[in-house]
């Protein structure tokens, strides 16, 4: 029987459906953020029966001492990789409150984390941190130009930024690999040339610069052009989760790149496509080694990101955190730097 509806009707029970349904997603982020106070609770609990547990062991890059973990810069921005998720970075957004990022900040210092990496815009809220709450973080500074030039950076752009960020109290900067990538990835000398300038002239001011890239392509183009960083800032992460895509389908220079809508193509959903070249680069390099996206935004379970990681050479991962999660991360990186085949792991610990 054909079905008759008038259009005030359909109107009415159209926007009915759709309250309904912003109901549902509403209810649905509430009891995710609830479920995350919750874990906030656990957190006290927590470190409470973790009071005698050491705190993270550290390592030297030039005159610097840094811990082996090292806080992400998302734990300020509330910035997630969330693939399909659409809501995650709304979530993490009402989350991340400042009290809440400073209480963060303030238990990776208790539990031994000494330095985080942010973007140079973050620079001015840890300056605020340190100034309310006494912290003494170190910071390794992803410095980059502002993000309309990606594709085509120019020398006195990102000239500003590494000013500004040694203005503003950095610790130490590398180029950051995203940016970095864009540049490298045309092959174009003078787009290259921008990353080496800033390379040298970050020494030039008398801090430590690195490199920072995806593609194992940068470091080998890197090396073409004699462009020599105190440490690298590379991504290293093993495949061994659901939304990575097949390795036949993997292609260099993709990440952070266009997002396919096919599972077997990238779509922001792999930060190292090819591990094992990774590796198989980095044991042949003396310098530090920071990796990140280690657990590839969440995908892999640091259990098996931080073995996986420092066995295969890592010196040192940058992890993004909640603060419900410090404290069991801080406890995994303690045990996994103690096993055996970590401390005598085929790469020598370079820091």
């Amino acid at each position: 029987m054909a079905c008759r509806i008038d259009r005030r009707s359909f109107l009415g029970k159209s926007i009915a459906a759709g309250a309904a349904y912003a109901g549902v997603r509403g209810l649905e982020e509430k009891n995710l953020l609830a479920a995350i106070q919750d874990e906030g609770r656990k957190t006290r609990e927590l470190k409470k029966t973790t009071r005698d547990e050491p705190k993270i062991p550290t390592g030297r890059i030039g005159n610097l001492e840094i811990s082996r973990i090292i806080a992400g810069g998302n734990v300020i921005s509330g910035w997630c990789h969330n693939r399909d998720l659409l809501y995650v970075s709304t979530l993490a957004g009402h989350y991340l409150t400042e009290e809440k990022q400073f209480d963060t900040l303030e238990l990776m210092e208790e539990y031994g984390i000494n330095t985080i990496s942010p973007d140079p815009t973050q620079l001015g809220f840890i300056n605020k941190y340190k100034r309310e709450r006494g912290g003494e973080l170190q910071t390794v500074v992803g410095v980059r130009q502002d993000w309309e030039h990606l594709n085509k950076p120019f020398w006195s752009g990102m000239k500003e930024w590494i000013d500004r960020s040694i203005d503003e109290g950095a610790t130490t900067m590398y180029t950051q690999g995203g940016f970095t990538e864009h540049a490298m990835k045309q092959g174009k000398p003078e787009m290259i040339e921008v990353i080496a300038k800033a390379v040298a002239y970050i020494k030039e001011q008398g801090y430590l610069a690195g490199l920072g890239c995806h593609d194992v392509k940068v470091i080998e183009m890197a090396d073409e052009y004699g462009i020599e960083p105190d440490y690298y800032f590379k991504t290293f992460h093993h495949d061994k989760y659901w939304s990575a895509h097949p390795r036949e389908h993997r292609k260099h220079w993709s990440v952070d790149s266009d997002r396919s809508d096919d599972h077997n193509e990238y779509h922001d959903n792999m930060y190292d496509l090819f591990p094992e070249k990774t590796e198989a680069l980095m044991a042949g390099k003396k310098k530090p080694w920071i990796a990140f996206k280690t657990l590839a935004a969440g995908a892999i379970h640091p259990e098996s990101a931080f073995q996986f990681c420092f066995q295969g050479g890592a010196d040192f991962l940058a992890v993004g955190m909640f603060d419900f999660q410090v404290i069991e991360d801080t406890v995994i990186a303690n045990r996994i730097l103690a096993m055996n085949e970590v401390r005598n792991r085929s790469r020598p610990w370079c820091a």
